[in-house]
């Protein structure tokens, strides 16, 4: 068995234990819509198009309790891609700095828009790195972090999430307009349907950046589906 093998058996076997996701295992799945803001050639390869979302919370708190609030969505494969894009990203940082470690600085709210979300780790694209975070601009309930306040915003008028991309230490510009307008419903099963890993699905060209870190998170999202027996 390989190394990384034996490092994923206790992600698997947390998953198998909780019938679902070991991280980020409630949440809400949408259909949604993505718009590209940034000139098309500038930056990341992201094109205006449907999306399928998700709006998690990383440990699973219950309630409106506080947790680390995540944001996932998928793009459909452009022609000359093999798989869809999925994008991951998770609330970090502390204050309003666009320093670097304010970029991967895991952090738990109360409410949906208390902080920006991040990759945590770049993307590199074309010879380049680049972040990628989001900011909920929708108000989604009065307090706490509810994911059925969430259910209710989608399913209401829309959740708008304002996506900006970074070139490494530069400043954040726009990039695109999420929104997700029709909550899809779970199944009867307590997981969603939809497997959402940034390292399998990935846009031409554009990978999670360091290497080492890249095979860790594959063989995590491996071992998290081996153990909730999904695909």
């Amino acid at each position: 068995m390989r190394a990384s093998d034996l490092a994923g058996l206790p992600i698997a076997a947390g998953a198998a234990l909780r019938h679902r996701r070991l991280f980020h295992p409630a949440g809400v799945l949408a259909n949604g819509s993505i718009e590209r803001l940034a000139p098309p050639t500038d930056g990341l390869p992201v094109e205006s198009g449907t999306v399928v979302g998700r709006v998690s919370k990383a440990v699973g708190t219950p309630g409106a309790l506080p947790d680390a609030a995540g944001l996932a969505w998928r793009m459909p494969p452009n022609p000359f891609a093999a798989t869809p894009w999925d994008v991951l990203l998770v609330t970090a940082g502390f204050g309003s700095a666009d320093a670097v470690p304010n970029r991967v600085l895991l952090r738990a709210v109360s409410t949906w828009s208390a902080a920006p979300y991040s990759s945590l780790l770049p993307l590199e694209h074309a010879g380049e790195l680049w972040w990628v975070r989001a900011r909920c601009s929708t108000p989604i309930g009065t307090t706490g972090l509810s994911l059925a306040a969430v259910r209710e915003a989608i399913d209401g008028d829309g959740v708008r999430f304002d996506i900006e991309q970074a070139r490494g230490r530069a400043e954040f510009e726009p990039l695109a307009a999420l929104t997700l307008t029709d909550v899809i419903p779970a199944p009867e099963q307590h997981d969603d349907d939809v497997s959402f890993d940034p390292v399998r699905h990935s846009a031409p060209n554009v990978q999670i950046w360091p290497d080492w870190f890249r095979s860790f998170r594959a063989m995590a999202y491996r071992s998290s589906r081996e153990g909730r027996g999904a695909e």
